[in-house]
């Protein structure tokens, strides 16, 4: 093991020399410092990296701040045997993390198998002995104790976190940087996620490159220009080679090479050391006989991405891959997926609200069973979006969920954990775009203890949650610490307990406020809210933390009213006939932009609910209609989009194509079928649709003054000029704004 020292200057003999006087070149232990003078330095190499010189001056910084001096970092030789500080590292590019702190009289090593294992060995040092905490990025989120000596005394203790990979990923921001976030995440111990350059060159971590870059241009300029030399590369749609098949042909050589040359930059362009590539995001795949020679489209992407990692490993020898089982490559392949990492599992068919094995949660069960059936054909990873669950930002209470998944995943031998990572802290301040949102509107600090819940966990999947959510009270909230643990349990309890379900993501919170928030639990949690308000009463920081919760509260308890209060009431008797000719149109609604104009009737049958959709038709007859297949829809043309709530808490979501074809899940469940009848009619500027919903399939006829709740969308053709409109409003999954239908 080398030592790596940094050169600099010594500070003044004032600040270094020792509580007696006496110089750190002394033979005898003085304390870490004792009355803001210290006798210690801090020893790293003689031609440091920057990497070490980042942990050198994190740990002369935060020492500062706790005791009010600064320890001299120095070179080896200028380095005293006693009372002093070494830093030290393997200096390999290993994917996991080892490393150490030793403390006896005199001596503090600081040791990884990595760098970044050096650097995270500071941190678990002023965790364990100084209790400093980085609860969420910025100096807000810092909370240190102030010390007037520090004895040093024998302890040590090596660390080996389980999951090799431990990542959030920063989405919804531009280019994906964000420098608080990506300084933090070593601070809780995260070793992957960092995207700005020069933070980069600052803090080791692993090297890796990823993205939809198995893909044609997506820019229009660059991608005529491929298509005019080279229109067999792209994909195949109905028949033609189609400038928007940006999925490429994967049978294609030419497209082949071309992806193995761009692929190949990106990994030397990145410097990376582990690459995760995967095809263009929600578009069309290619349609020729070579491509789909094999029925199993899952098998069909990971042998092109077997052949992509041949090529690239002829100009990258020992190059190491990940993977994605994602869209339709996430069903598992009737092949092995071999000289891979691992596989990045993409869980957006999970449930939020439950366990992963809870009995009670189909949702979960289903997506369980697909994930662990991967074991069979790869290692695993996770690609996880616990936090894209609703949109706007909001507060989640979700830390049993992540010691519930980590306990699993550990059980599972996943070698990496990532979840995406939403970054807004950047809007708290004033742009030339609007003022900058409140603090409760800032999913980073509304949801400040789930997202640390989540960091540490994947640190350590074993980490007693209960402990943890007590640590961040007693620093964040001072005297208001019991009282707000209790209101964090409590609102935790009703997350868990829901009976309904969530998955998927960017779901409209408004429609989960109801059921989350009753009107009981808002009144029960206001109570601990202002006990632990007036607790904290004169401690500014903790009283401005609980303010914050307050607010988060407030967020929740708007929605939930809205939620009881809105969707437009329908009473529908019953006809026992075709009544069409007796109800009357409704007309759609849009959010925004120029819809085409959308109307539509319902009514109850004896059997069924019976919808008739008329849509007016400017781009007809050169609209796409879609497929005529069931549960075949790829979302890019046109549809009539349905989402229906019995009461029972299954969210039950359909599409019908003008074609015909029907796509229907309930709680994410495909298998679950509707029966409907569709009859499909056009004409020279509209085209209609007739629907009929068997009651059977929604688990019997509703009896005399059942509600349903129900929303009805024509969504335009993905390119098309027109918007979106719906009935009472175009508003997907949000159960709070769908008409009420009341059954007479």
């Amino acid at each position: 093991m080398n030592f790596i020292f940094l050169a600099a200057a010594l500070v003044s003999s004032s600040t270094c020399s020792g509580p007696s006087g006496r110089s750190g070149a002394d033979s005898e232990p003085m304390p870490l410092f004792e009355n803001g003078r210290s006798a210690w330095v801090i020893a790293v190499p003689d031609a440091p990296s920057k990497y070490m010189s980042y942990a050198a001056s994190e740990l002369s910084g935060t020492l500062e701040k706790i005791s009010g001096v600064k320890l001299a970092t120095v070179k080896a030789t200028a380095a005293p045997k006693l009372n002093v500080v070494k830093l030290s590292s393997d200096s390999r590019e290993d994917l996991h993390d080892e490393f150490s702190v030793s403390m006896k009289p005199g001596v503090i090593e600081l040791w990884g198998n990595t760098q970044r294992g050096t650097l995270f060995a500071v941190y678990a040092l002023l965790r364990e002995k100084f209790d400093a905490r980085w609860y969420w990025p910025g100096e807000s989120g810092e909370f240190l104790r102030k010390f007037s000596r520090y004895d040093v005394k024998s302890w040590q203790k090596k660390w080996r976190p389980f999951f090799d990979l431990r990542e959030m990923s920063i989405c919804s921001i531009w280019r994906h940087r964000h420098a608080d976030t990506e300084r933090w995440f070593p601070k809780v111990f995260l070793n992957c996620g960092i995207q700005t350059p020069s933070i980069r060159e600052e803090i080791d971590y692993v090297r890796r490159t990823s993205g939809h870059h198995v893909s044609l241009p997506v820019t229009m300029k660059e991608r005529e220009q491929i298509f005019a030399e080279h229109p067999e590369w792209f994909s195949l749609l109905n028949g033609k080679r189609d400038i928007k098949g940006i999925a490429g042909c994967w049978s294609n050589e030419g497209f082949y090479s071309y992806t193995v040359s761009n692929l190949v930059k990106r990994i030397r362009d990145n410097k990376a050391v582990l690459a995760n590539f995967f095809v263009a995001d929600i578009v069309p795949r290619c349609e020729c006989e070579n491509c789909t020679v094999d029925p199993d489209k899952s098998a069909r992407w990971w042998k092109f991405y077997a052949k992509l990692i041949e090529g690239i490993r002829k100009e990258i020898p020992g190059m190491r891959f990940a993977g994605l089982p994602y869209q339709e490559y996430r069903a598992i392949p009737g092949i092995k997926v071999e000289n891979l990492d691992h596989v990045d599992y993409c869980q957006y068919n999970r449930c939020y609200y439950h366990g992963l094995d809870d009995p009670g949660c189909a949702m979960n069960a289903r997506s369980m069973k697909e994930f662990r059936g991967w074991a069979a054909q790869a290692p695993l990873g996770l690609y996880g979006y616990e936090f894209d669950v609703f949109t706007p930002a909001v507060y989640l209470p979700m830390w049993r969920v992540f010691s519930d998944e980590m306990r699993i995943f550990k059980q599972m031998n996943l070698k990496r954990v990532k979840t995406e990572y939403s970054v807004n802290l950047h809007r708290l301040a004033n742009t030339k775009k609007g003022p900058g949102l409140p603090r409760q509107n800032i999913g980073q600090l509304a949801s400040r203890l789930a997202y640390y819940a989540w960091a540490m966990s994947a640190f350590d999947p074993d980490i007693d949650m209960d402990g943890l959510l007590d640590d961040f009270c007693s620093h964040v909230y001072g005297a208001g610490a019991e009282d707000m643990k209790a209101y964090h349990n409590m609102m935790a309890d009703a997350w868990g307990g829901m009976k309904t379900h969530v998955t998927y993501f960017s779901n409209p919170a408004r429609g989960a406020a109801a059921r989350f928030l009753p009107v009981e639990l808002e009144k029960a949690a206001r109570v601990r809210l202002e006990a632990a308000a007036s607790a904290a009463k004169g401690d500014a920081r903790a009283s401005s933390e609980i303010a914050l919760d307050i607010g988060c509260l407030d967020v929740w308890a708007k929605f939930a009213k809205e939620a009881r209060e809105g969707g437009e009431l329908r009473n529908l008797r019953e006809y026992s006939d075709d009544a069409f000719n007796r109800v009357s149109w409704i007309n759609a609604k849009s959010k925004s932009g120029r819809p085409q104009k959308t109307r539509f009737k319902i009514y109850h049958g004896r059997k069924a609910l019976h919808v008739l959709v008329e849509c007016e038709e400017k781009e007809n007859p050169a609209f796409n209609r879609g497929t005529a297949k069931n549960d075949a829809h790829n979302w890019s043309s046109t549809s009539i989009e349905f989402f229906i709530d019995t009461g029972d808490g299954a969210v039950r979501h359909v599409a019908v194509t003008p074609a015909g074809g029907v796509w229907d899940v309930k709680d994410g469940d495909k298998s679950w079928n509707t029966n409907a009848e569709v009859r499909p009619s056009f004409e020279a500027d509209k085209w209609m649709l007739e629907i009929t919903f068997p009651y059977e399939a929604f688990g019997g006829k509703p009896k005399s003054g059942d509600l349903w709740r129900f929303m009805v969308i024509r969504n335009a053709c993905k390119g098309s000029k027109f918007s979106s409109c719906g009935w009472p409003v175009n508003a997907h999954r949000d159960f709070s704004s769908a008409a009420k239908l009341v059954f007479k």
